[in-house]
This record gives structure tokens, C-alpha cells and sequence, in this order.
């Protein structure tokens, strides 16, 4: 098990903090029981409203959407990583995120005519098919339009085998760097570790979706949503973090100076 999957099995919200209110209940005869009690009620509540799971998320996420793809010119490649998969009754299909990461991709590649990277490996068993085969599959495109990296397990792994590839194919390593808005900080930094020089383009997921349609009430009020987005940014935090200390990517590697994305609203997805 991987460090970052024992912080989110042991200590993710809400559940770490359910068990700092159980703990409480347990030992609530004692100051420190109530103690205990008060605040792992307190940070439930807290951890429900959108509003503040936004708000540290706000390090995360990239908000120009004031750009065009002539500022793409320069870049060797676009660069897809999938977003996960699962199996059906007859295959294997792509989860939402794999789709809107790769559907961008696509639309990029239109615009610029660079070629096209999907990266993932066989992430659900070793005899299942790679995810990024699955959402090539998927989106009906043939090996000659997008070429598929199939070995990595996860965002350093995507960086050290296209590494790899884009040395054996004699390729700079400038790319435009596509995927979910909330996973780019991390994954950018572990190409960035890899000596790529990345453009960033995120695309929408359910927290900037949340962020762009949802009213005042919304933000304020405790909600499922609210843990879902908390959970997230929690996630992106400790899988961060369990990569600085595992010497995968450098604090340097989490900063750059150059250019960084967000994909444009679309009206037709409720956007404004």
C-alpha cells in the first residue's frame, strides 16, 4: 500500500474526524474526551461547507481561461494521462474524468495538429487491459491518431516512462500537459521533476464545476458536496506530500513561471 493510500484509508476526512467524535463519546466523562468530542464535531462541520473546501483549494486550481491555442505553438506533444476505469458486464469503461481529460485532448490535437499521448497502465489487475487502450477505445480513435503509453501505475510513473519514450524517439520534452483541475498540481510537478517543460491545461472537474454554477446558499451550507470537495482537496494535499518526501518531486518542482490553463466554460455544459 502506498503512502498516499494510508493517509486516505487512515486519516482522510470525514472518517478521521467521525473517529475523533466516537473517541470523544467514548472517554466524554473526561475533559479530554469532551474535548475530543467537541472538536471532531466541530471539523465534521466545518469539512461540509463548500465554501471552505473551496477555499483550500484555491492553491490547486488554475483559473485563466483567457487564453488561445496559438500560445500552444512551441510544444512537442499533448499529453493525456487517464483518470481511472472499470469493468462492465462485456469490457471495460472509462470513468468520466478519463473521458472529459481525453475528449479535450482530442479537440487540442484539432487545433494544433500535435500529436497525441493517452499514458496509463493496467491499474484495476495485471490481465486487464491498459486504461489508456480503454479510453482510445472509447472515443473511437485509431493508433495511428493517438499513440498509447501503457506501463504507468500512476502521475510519477506517467512521467518517467514518457521520459523514456520521448528519449527513444529523439522528441524535446516541451508538452502540453492535460488533465483534471484538481490533479494538475501534482502531476505538472512530477513532469516537471522529469526535466519536461510543461503547459498546464486543466480541464473542468466536480469541484470547478461546483465553484462556476453553484449560488451563495450553496457555498454556506453543509452538504454532501461539501465533503466530496473537501475529501478531494485533502487528497491532492497528501498525494503531494507523499511525493516531496519520497524524493519524487522537489518543492521547486511544485512552481513555475510559465504559462497555465483552464479550459473556457462551455454554455452547453451549464457554464457560465
Amino acid at each position: 500500500m502506498t503512502l498516499t493510500a494510508i493517509i486516505m484509508q487512515f486519516l482522510a476526512p470525514p472518517l478521521v474526524f467521525i473517529w475523533l467524535s466516537v473517541l470523544g463519546l467514548l472517554f466524554s466523562f473526561r475533559r479530554f474526551g469532551r474535548g475530543c468530542l467537541v472538536l471532531g464535531m466541530l471539523l465534521l462541520f466545518l469539512s461540509s461547507v463548500p465554501g471552505i473546501g473551496l477555499f483550500i483549494s484555491m492553491p490547486l486550481l488554475e483559473t485563466n481561461t483567457n487564453w488561445s491555442v496559438e500560445e500552444l505553438e512551441g510544444a512537442d506533444a499533448i499529453v493525456v494521462p487517464t483518470g481511472g476505469y472499470f469493468p462492465d458486464e462485456i469490457r471495460f469503461v472509462s470513468g468520466e474524468q478519463s473521458i472529459r481529460r481525453g475528449d479535450y485532448g482530442v479537440w487540442l490535437q484539432q487545433q494544433t495538429g500535435l500529436p497525441l499521448i493517452f499514458t496509463g497502465g493496467r491499474t484495476y489487475h495485471p490481465q486487464a487491459p491498459a486504461e489508456s487502450e480503454v479510453l482510445r477505445r472509447i472515443l473511437n480513435l485509431s493508433p495511428e491518431k493517438v499513440w498509447t503509453e501503457t506501463k504507468s501505475m500512476n502521475s510519477y510513473e506517467h512521467a518517467v516512462y514518457l521520459e523514456q519514450d520521448f528519449s527513444k524517439r529523439g522528441w524535446d520534452k516541451k508538452i502540453v500537459l492535460v488533465s483534471s483541475a484538481m490533479h494538475m498540481m501534482r502531476l505538472s510537478a512530477s513532469f516537471r521533476a522529469r526535466g519536461f517543460e510543461v503547459i498546464p491545461v486543466s480541464v473542468h472537474d466536480h469541484v470547478t464545476d461546483f465553484r462556476q454554477n453553484a449560488d451563495f446558499w450553496e457555498y454556506v451550507f453543509p452538504s454532501w458536496e461539501g465533503l466530496k470537495i473537501f475529501r478531494r482537496a485533502f487528497y491532492s494535499y497528501a498525494g503531494t506530500f507523499s511525493y516531496l518526501v519520497r524524493g519524487r518531486i522537489s518543492v521547486s518542482d511544485l512552481f513555475h513561471s510559465g504559462p497555465s490553463y483552464l479550459a473556457a466554460p462551455s454554455s452547453w455544459l451549464g457554464r457560465d
